[in-house]
């Protein structure tokens, strides 16, 4: 490459060749054209914010609004709320999804999108506003992302642009509020920080803290979305041959390739349980060919509706096409370039012009029916991604870039001086070709609203409900976190066992004592004179974990369900059951950690250069981080309590060992939790009831149903597993404080009667305890 066409690709002073030095009103003023002058990137970048809330009108609204998958993540950080304020802070399992069999999707499935809802619902904001914020959250974080990456390439009209174009480029709208795939427009973030830390690793002098930061923003990607994150490696392959060959720095090719191998190492304990552990799921069971089914003929890849116009073929060839207004961009800006490259007139960052183009078209490709050939020849990766329409996250990328190039691309020079008109000429283009990308975006913008309360979000009864009418189960369509152990066809869960027959109780009883639970966590003291197994109502999964007098014993999964098991010799015995770690996560654990440490000790060292400031901050917060995940992980800071004791037997059906009460989230209402012991299997479907009574005895509140929320029959039940049947008491409008009676018992429907108690009481109920309010 000759020195001519290095000066003006490259434009910081401190970057060119020394032998070559331009004079200093020239550096100036290139550094002035592409940085701007002091305070006005700021100024640009508040404008990028500001240009991005309009976005964010359908998050007004009360309530939520419909979407495919979106309620789904709601629950899910409900979930993670509910766990932190047990003490976990990286719960791999969710015990109560899957109607209450649990679910290991934290496992499977990237966390670090649900983290912001989560802590906002701690403050008590709720897990809806929580999901809400997030969504503002990521199209706040993601167009400053863009904003920064074209600004420096340039300057803060193009910065401004392609924050504007990134954040309405309709698919980017689709992905939160008609798809509400949260976690992929989370994702939306780290792309552009992905390419800007390289572009600035590759055009400085001194590289160590852009590959650093581009580290950590692979870091975020994989943590926030992983099909992303796959989509991501081929685009960041190709943009580093383009940055290599612009700025004829190829060894730096080599620290590039060390910035992803050091930020695999940072998020082993992610990928590496999913790939050890997927086959004990649905997951394992491989991608299917669904894909073929949403591949857009190439003459309906592009929208030629004014007002882009969502979801006309939901679930069809068309999904998400793309706009007019994005194929025009794509046009002119292709037309631009060629004609500047013909006359030879100087284009700012012309490399990076050809990729966004390559990479736009590239993604437009592989979503038509055209692009066949390359899915089935590349199926075993592909078919990962499920749906096509996922590459128009790329084509969004690309789009960054031809918004960012455009309004230097239109741009007139006299010789090296720019003139005031044409400043006013860039941002006459950014207001106009900003205000197109809104206003063609906007208007049909999918929010019908969906009725969705914070004391439904927190309690798990909608999501069971919802996953019951869609024959699903765990919150998600298509059964991924099932185990393979279930034999029940997931339909069916939440239903009685249609050959369900009375099995033979144990004689003489067992005595067990509940005497502890945590979020994951049961320890039960157990007395019996002949052998039994114990269950718990979880599915099992690798990680679940039994210590039986303190010594490790085997757990299997039992029956049509894959109940998590343990065999109980006759005798005395305390029993720990413990959803822990695996080989594989130990093992991501230990890689993250030597990550992190390799980060942090080249973050410090980078730090006493004035390039590297902030990355002394950053290696502090990494080694606090994971610290205070490491600790966690061995048990520090998780609560475990100790539920109200009750000693009751229900006939020869059940023993209760406990429960506990409490005020519910959001409503006026108390949570009672019933733990029974199932003593055999059991072929009717008996009811469950709890009475809260006042001083006179008279019933004040109730809940009568199956057991579970009522996707827990009887006839589901096992001997020796452990049920936690929660009941919810809604409280009457003017409920006066005062001492109320709680008592709970089970009837047989047909014929009607109550079965009876051990230890016997006048009314047949079994006395709890009292509720002081």
């Amino acid at each position: 490459m000759s020195e001519s066409v290095r000066q003006q690709a490259v434009p910081y002073p401190e970057d060119l060749d020394p032998r070559s030095a331009p004079s200093p009103r020239t550096t100036l003023g290139t550094l002035k054209r592409v940085v701007g002058r002091p305070g006005e990137a700021v100024w640009a970048a508040a404008l990028a914010v500001v240009l991005a809330l309009p976005a964010l009108w359908p998050l007004c609204r009360s309530g939520f609004f419909v979407s495919d998958d979106g309620r789904f993540h709601v629950y899910r950080i409900a979930a993670l709320a509910q766990a932190w304020r047990q003490g976990l802070l990286h719960p791999r399992l969710f015990p109560e999804f899957g109607f209450g069999y649990g679910q290991a999707v934290l496992n499977f499935y990237a966390p670090l999108s649900y983290w912001p809802g989560a802590f906002f619902a701690m403050l008590g904001m709720g897990p809806v506003l929580g999901v809400k914020l997030t969504i503002a959250l990521a199209f706040v974080l993601s167009a400053l992302a863009a904003y920064g990456y074209a600004k420096s390439l340039w300057g803060p009209a193009g910065g401004v642009l392609a924050a504007v174009a990134y954040t309405y480029f309709p698919y980017h709208l689709a992905d939160a509020y008609l798809r509400g795939a949260i976690p992929e427009h989370f994702a939306f973030i780290w792309p552009p920080l992905i390419l800007w830390a390289y572009t600035a690793a590759f055009r400085k002098d001194k590289p160590v803290a852009p590959f650093l930061w581009g580290t950590l923003a692979w870091v975020g990607l994989v943590y926030t979305h992983n099909l992303t994150a796959l989509l991501m490696v081929p685009t960041a392959g190709f943009y580093l041959l383009v940055m290599a060959g612009w700025s004829g720095r190829w060894r730096r090719l080599i620290p590039a390739l060390g910035t992803l191998i050091l930020a695999l190492g940072m998020t082993a304990p992610l990928w590496l349980p999913f790939l050890a552990e997927s086959d004990a799921v649905g997951i394992g069971l491989g991608p299917s060919d669904g894909y073929m089914k949403h591949l857009a003929p190439l003459g309906r890849l592009v929208q030629f509706s004014p007002l882009y116009r969502y979801g006309l073929e939901r679930g069809g060839v068309v999904d998400h096409p793309l706009s007019w207004l994005t194929a025009a961009l794509f046009v002119v800006v292709l037309a631009l370039l060629a004609w500047r490259l013909i006359r030879r007139q100087r284009v700012e960052a012309a490399p990076v012009v050809g990729f966004s183009l390559a990479l736009t078209a590239a993604a437009a490709f592989l979503v038509t029916s055209a692009s066949l050939p390359v899915w089935l020849r590349m199926a075993p990766v592909l078919a990962q991604l499920q749906y096509p329409w996922r590459f128009m996250a790329l084509a969004n990328l690309g789009v960054l870039g031809l918004a960012g190039a455009l309004p230097a691309l239109l741009e007139g020079k006299q010789g090296d001086k720019e003139t005031r008109l044409m400043s006013l000429g860039r941002v006459g283009v950014v207001v106009l070709i900003g205000g197109m990308f809104v206003l063609q975006a906007m208007p049909n913008m999918p929010a019908e609203p969906l009725p969705l309360s914070d004391a439904e979000a927190w309690t798990p009864d909608r999501m069971w409900r919802e996953d019951a009418e869609a024959g699903q189960v765990g919150a998600t369509w298509t059964g991924e976190f099932l185990p393979l152990t279930v034999g029940e066809q997931r339909w069916a869960l939440g239903r009685p066992r249609p050959d369900a027959t009375d099995g033979q109780a144990p004689d003489p009883l067992p005595h067990v004592q509940l005497n502890r639970l945590g979020y994951l966590f049961t320890d039960l003291g157990i007395r019996t004179e002949s052998p039994m197994t114990v269950r718990l109502h979880q599915f099992y999964l690798p990680g679940w974990e039994a210590r039986l007098d303190g010594q490790i014993v085997p757990a299997y999964p039992s029956g049509e369900l894959g109940l998590v098991s343990v065999d109980v010799p006759a005798g005395t015995h305390a029993l720990e059951l413990t959803f822990g770690r695996t080989p594989a996560q130990m093992a991501g654990a230990l890689l993250a950690l030597a990550g992190a440490v390799v980060w942090g000790a080249l973050a410090w060292r980078g730090s006493r250069r004035r390039a590297g400031r902030g990355l002394a901050a950053g290696a502090i917060a990494i080694g606090l981080v994971a610290l205070l995940l490491g600790l966690n992980s061995l048990g520090v800071g998780q609560r475990s309590w100790r539920p109200q004791q009750v000693d009751a037997r229900v006939e020869d059906v059940a023993l209760l060992l406990g429960y506990d009460a409490a005020r519910a989230r959001g409503d006026d209402a108390l949570d009672v939790t019933l733990y029974w012991l199932a003593l055999r299997d059991v072929g009717t479907d008996l009811k469950v009831f709890v009475h809260l009574l006042d001083g006179g005895g008279a019933v004040v509140a109730q809940n009568d149903g199956d057991p579970v929320g009522g996707f827990t029959p009887t006839t589901r039940w096992r001997s020796g597993e452990l049920i936690a049947d929660r009941h919810r008491l809604v409280l009457p409008p003017g409920f006066s404080a005062g001492s109320y009676a709680l008592k709970a018992g089970m009837y047989q429907l047909q014929p009607l009667r109550d079965l009876r108690v051990e230890p016997a009481t006048p009314d047949g109920r079994i006395n709890l305890g009292q509720v002081v309010r």
